[in-house]
């Protein structure tokens, strides 16, 4: 009762606010023009605010980082990066700053880090996080099988005393830093885990964040504190509530209404009919790619110069218009901007918007008006993609089909089907922030595991420019590599790099400090204040 009192007590002093949007560049911002109190004061004009309302759509469920059984995704990310911390934290522009870890050394080898760690630090239950925590952790998720994927090539972790570890490789990993600030990173109590276990640890995570994990009402809301006690300070905002608001008409009432601080994961064409100077948003080109893979074994799309017609008969533009109000970036190859090992402008083939080529691809193929279906994801954007292109290629001549399913039977055509599509279209996230995440959209190690289907879209040539890239450390090199495999998938037009994802995040105007980051999800409550 009393947790819903102080909710229904937010509530009732929250500002009234509304918004709109401008675009610039890859980084966007907007602000509003009318009604409202930025001051962060509450409306009846007491003290200042220190509390925070934060909506977002899905609900999280997974707090321990790597649970065994719970499924993961990104809706648990702002809960997760907030009561746990990594070893190494990422900036803005995905630059590496010093967390629980104060600096590293690597070896000349590439497969020895040594990271010195910090003295002061403490978990909720009071516990001090020593060395033996992190071995813990990291020897625990770095042989799951997710942790494994983003801690790629971890060996072990030796304790070299309290405050110093080595952790050692068995091969380089090029973005092995970046692995080092994600979810597999996130240090646990390792006491305290081997007396609860890890389902009761879910229940009631235990970090040693700037805050403290209080309460979750499903469905409703969950409750974050902050750690007076935190070694960084302690944090302007004193409570945390992240309300669950699936309606995109809910979440731009609340908003309007000053029921909500801070919208995440916004949707980004709600926002531009809004229009007041009371609350900000902004958007960054996200971690995430919405890539379409061909068939290159089935169908219309065995013909390379089929493929390279659609490849040139995609106008791009249009679909960011009319998926993204045009603030997307457009894709050119499968490596986000901002992502570590992504080559530089110009060192690379790309593929324009080209008709008239595209037409004449499709007259020196053996396309005699099959179907050719793309296969996505029913009620997502990538569905909206998918209709818009359809109508591009129909006026191309080609009889494109759309076949959107749920997310489970998309897996099962997609990976262990026989074959029945012409491509594939659906997001896809890259959590390492890395050109890496080219291996495990066109590795075959990957692609054709435990039987799944072969659609083609992998070769020797490329598998080892994939492992080249994924243990290179020198950037140069890697940005050279990277740039040579792209050529490899444009070449043999595997696929379509349609656009980048966005995160767009809405704020009161009188918050300071929140930034959106590359990887969906990633904010740090303790930068913000009123």
């Amino acid at each position: 009762m009393e947790k819903r009192a102080l909710m229904a007590g937010l509530l009732a002093v929250c500002m009234m606010v509304s918004l709109s949007g401008c675009k610039s560049g890859n980084i966007q911002s907007g602000s509003t023009t009318a009604g409202g109190d930025t001051t962060g004061q509450g409306a009846l004009g007491g003290e200042a605010k220190e509390s925070v309302t934060v909506a977002c759509a899905a609900e999280p469920d997974c707090f321990f980082p790597f649970h065994s059984t719970l499924k993961t995704n990104m809706d648990e990310v702002p809960i997760l990066h907030n009561v746990y911390e990594a070893l190494i934290k990422l900036g803005p522009d995905n630059s590496h700053e010093p967390l629980l870890a104060t600096s590293w050394e690597v070896s000349e080898d590439g497969c020895t880090y040594t990271l010195k760690l910090r003295d002061d630090v403490y978990f909720h239950n009071g516990d001090k996080m020593t060395a033996e925590d992190v071995e813990f952790t990291l020897d625990s998720a770095g042989h799951t099988s997710d942790g494994a994927a983003q801690l790629a090539n971890y060996d072990d972790t030796e304790v070299i005393d309290d405050t110093t570890v080595a952790i050692h490789l068995t091969a380089p990993y090029g973005p092995f830093l970046n692995a080092l600030a994600g979810r597999f990173a996130l240090i646990v109590d390792k006491s305290l885990y081997e007396e609860i276990g890890e389902d009761a640890y879910n229940e009631a995570p235990v970090g040693t964040g700037p805050y403290k994990f209080v309460s979750r009402v499903s469905g409703d809301r969950i409750t974050l504190e902050a750690n007076e006690e935190y070694w960084g300070g302690t944090p302007s905002i004193k409570h945390v509530f992240f309300a669950v608001m699936s309606d995109t008409n809910t979440q731009m009432i609340s908003l309007e209404n000053g029921d909500i601080d801070v919208l995440i994961n916004a949707n980004i064409g709600a926002l531009s009919k809004l229009q007041s100077d009371k609350v900000k948003w902004e958007t960054r080109d996200a971690s995430s790619i919405d890539n379409m893979k061909f068939n290159c074994n089935k169908g219309p799309a065995s013909d390379i110069n089929f493929r390279k017609a659609v490849q040139y008969g995609i106008n791009k533009e249009d679909v960011n218009i009319g998926v993204y109000e045009g603030m997307a970036t457009i894709g050119d190859i499968q490596i986000a901007p901002g992502f570590s090992g992504r080559p530089d402008a110009g060192t690379y083939k790309v593929v324009e918007y080209d008709p008239e080529k595209a037409k004449e691809f499709l007259a020196s193929s053996n396309y005699n008006g099959e179907e050719f279906k793309i296969v996505t994801v029913a009620g997502t954007k990538d569905e909206s993609a998918a209709q818009i292109i359809q109508g591009q290629l129909i006026e191309l001549g080609i009889n494109c089909t759309v076949n959107a399913v749920d997310a489970a039977s998309y897996s099962a055509t997609v990976e262990t089907g026989n074959g029945d599509f012409g491509a594939s279209l659906r997001f896809g996230g890259v959590s390492v922030l890395d050109a890496d995440g080219l291996y495990y959209q066109y590795h075959s190690d990957f692609l054709l595991a435990n039987g799944k289907y072969d659609a083609g879209i992998c070769s020797g040539e490329l598998d080892q420019m994939l492992m080249d890239g994924r243990v290179e450390t020198d950037e140069a090199k890697r940005k050279s590599i990277y740039a040579k495999a792209c050529d490899i998938i444009t070449d043999n037009a595997y696929g379509a790099c349609i656009y980048y994802d966005v995160n767009a995040c809405a704020y009161n105007a009188a918050l300071n400090g929140v930034v959106p980051r590359s990887l969906t999800g990633l904010y740090y409550f303790n930068d913000w204040s009123w």
